[in-house]
C-alpha cells in the first residue's frame, strides 16, 4: 500500500492543477469587455462642452471664447453670457462695460470673488471692501465658508440612507442597553447635501448640490436680489436696468455647468433657467477666462489717430537724425551666445504674447501628466478634480495650489506663474525617485 502513497499524491496534485487551470482559463485566456474612463479631445479643450450641447439642443445659439478681451466687450452681443470658473473677477474697466451690457436687457452669470472669513460683520465689511472684484462689490456678494445649510429641501438618498441606518443602530442600543441615556454619545446630524431653489418660471423646486464654499450676502452693501435660493447659498439673481445679474457658487474644483456635474441633481435645468432670462433662444456666450484692460488697448480704442499720428513723427524724426554718411561698413560677427540665452529669450518672448502662458503651462503641464500616468496607472480612471487630490496627498503638497497648478488658469503675475510651475516640477520630482 506504502508504495502507492506517491502515486496518490501526484493524482491529487495534477487534478488541482487542472481545477486551477479551469478556474483561471476565463480570467487570463478569454477576451473580456473593460470599460474605461475616457476624455475627448473636444471635452478636455472645453470644460463646459456638455452645457454646450445642452443649450444648442434647447435652442440657444452658443459661442465660445477663450478670453474675455477688451475688444470683445466693445462688441458683445445680445443675449447671456457666462463666465467660467476659470475667469478672473473683472476689473474696473471690465465691470463697467459689462454693467452697461446687461442694463440693455442682457444677462450675465458669473461668480464673485473669495473673502476671507471673519467673525463679525465689521470684517467682513472690510474684507468685501478689499477684494478685487468690482461687481461683487456692487451687488455686496462675495464667496466665503459658511456652516450654514438649507433643512427646506429634501434630503438626498445617501444622507436618507444614513440617518435610516443611525436611527435603526439606536433603537437596537435602546432594546439592549435600556434607556441609559447618558452614557450615549450624541452624533451630530450631518448636513444634508442639497440646496433648495424656488425660481420664478420653473415648474418645480430645483435642487442642487450644495458647494464647499458659498455666497455671502451683505446687509446694506448692494440692492435686494430678485431671487435666490432659500438661504441664499448658491444663485442669487440682481436686477440691473433692463438685464439681470446672476451670482452662482462654485467649489474650488468644480462648478455646476462643468461636464461632470452638470448632470447630477438639477443643474442642467438651472443652466437652462438662466439661460432663459433673456429669452427662450437667446444666443449664449461662454468665456473661459479674461483678461484685464491695459492701458494699451484702452489708449488704442480711444485715440487711435492720435497714436498714428505720433508714430508717423516720430518715424520722420528718426529717418532726420539717421542719414549717415560715408561708405558702409563691414557687419561685425556677432559673437556666440549660450543656449541658455536663447531659452530665456523665447521664454520672455512667449510672456509677452497673449496665449503665451497658456502655451508654456501646457507644455509642463502635458509632459507632467505623461510622466504621472506612467508612474501611477491609477489616475487614468480619475476626473481631473479627484486626480488633484490624489497628488496632492501623495507629495504632501497643499491641494489648493496642486489644484491650480493642474487645473487653473495661467496666472498673470510671474510669482504666481512660477509657482504653478514649481508645483508641477515638485511633482515629477516626487514620483522620480
Amino acid at each position: 500500500m506504502k508504495r502507492h502513497y506517491p502515486i496518490i499524491i501526484c493524482a491529487i496534485v495534477v487534478l488541482l492543477l487542472a481545477g486551477a487551470c479551469y478556474g483561471l482559463r476565463d480570467v487570463y485566456f478569454q477576451k473580456v469587455w473593460r470599460g474605461q474612463y475616457h476624455f475627448s479631445e473636444a471635452q478636455a479643450k472645453n470644460p463646459m462642452l456638455a452645457a454646450t450641447r445642452l443649450l444648442e439642443a434647447s435652442g440657444h445659439q452658443v459661442r465660445l471664447e477663450p478670453v474675455l478681451s477688451y475688444q470683445l466687450l466693445n462688441q458683445l452681443p445680445d443675449g447671456v453670457l457666462l463666465l467660467s470658473r476659470y475667469a478672473r473677477p473683472p476689473d474696473e474697466r471690465q465691470a463697467r462695460l459689462l454693467l452697461d451690457w446687461v442694463r440693455r436687457g442682457n444677462t450675465l452669470i458669473m461668480t464673485p470673488d473669495w473673502i476671507d472669513n471673519a467673525d463679525d460683520a465689521e470684517n467682513q465689511t472690510a474684507a468685501l471692501e478689499q477684494a478685487s472684484d468690482p461687481l461683487g462689490k456692487h451687488f455686496g456678494v462675495a464667496m466665503s465658508s459658511r456652516s450654514r445649510i438649507d433643512d427646506t429641501c429634501r434630503i438626498d438618498p445617501l444622507e436618507a440612507r444614513r440617518r435610516a441606518k443611525r436611527a435603526a443602530d439606536k433603537a437596537i442600543q435602546a432594546a439592549e442597553g435600556g434607556d441609559d441615556e447618558e452614557d450615549e454619545e450624541q452624533e451630530p446630524v450631518g448636513p444634508p447635501r442639497l440646496v433648495c431653489l424656488n425660481a420664478p418660471g420653473a415648474a418645480h423646486a430645483i435642487e442642487l448640490a450644495r458647494p464647499s464654499d458659498t455666497l455671502q450676502r451683505f446687509e446694506g452693501k448692494g440692492p435686494q436680489p430678485l431671487w435666490g435660493d432659500t438661504y441664499e447659498l448658491a444663485v442669487l439673481v440682481y436686477g440691473e436696468g433692463r438685464g439681470k445679474v446672476a451670482m452662482v457658487a462654485v467649489d474650488a474644483g468644480e462648478s455646476y455647468f462643468d461636464n461632470d456635474t452638470l448632470r447630477q441633481f438639477d443643474h442642467g435645468e438651472l443652466l437652462l433657467l438662466l439661460a432663459g432670462q433673456s429669452g427662450p433662444q437667446a444666443p449664449v456666450m461662454l468665456v473661459q477666462n479674461n483678461e484685464p484692460v491695459g492701458w494699451g488697448a484702452w489708449l488704442w480704442q480711444h485715440g487711435r489717430l492720435v497714436v498714428l499720428g505720433l508714430a508717423a513723427l516720430l518715424l520722420l524724426w528718426t529717418w532726420s537724425v539717421s542719414r549717415r554718411f560715408g561708405p558702409l561698413l563691414p557687419e561685425a560677427a556677432a559673437p556666440r551666445r549660450a543656449l541658455i540665452e536663447h531659452i530665456e529669450a523665447s521664454g520672455r518672448w512667449l510672456w509677452r504674447l497673449p496665449q503665451g502662458r497658456t502655451l508654456l503651462l501646457d507644455a509642463v503641464r502635458k509632459s507632467t501628466e505623461k510622466q504621472l500616468l506612467r508612474r501611477l496607472p491609477e489616475l487614468h480612471p480619475l476626473g481631473p478634480a479627484e486626480r488633484a487630490r490624489r497628488l496632492a496627498r501623495l507629495a504632501g503638497l497643499p491641494e489648493a495650489q496642486v489644484s491650480d497648478a493642474l487645473l487653473g488658469a495661467p496666472a498673470r503675475r510671474a510669482a504666481d506663474f512660477t509657482r504653478q510651475i514649481s508645483i508641477l516640477q515638485q511633482l515629477r520630482v516626487h514620483h522620480e525617485r
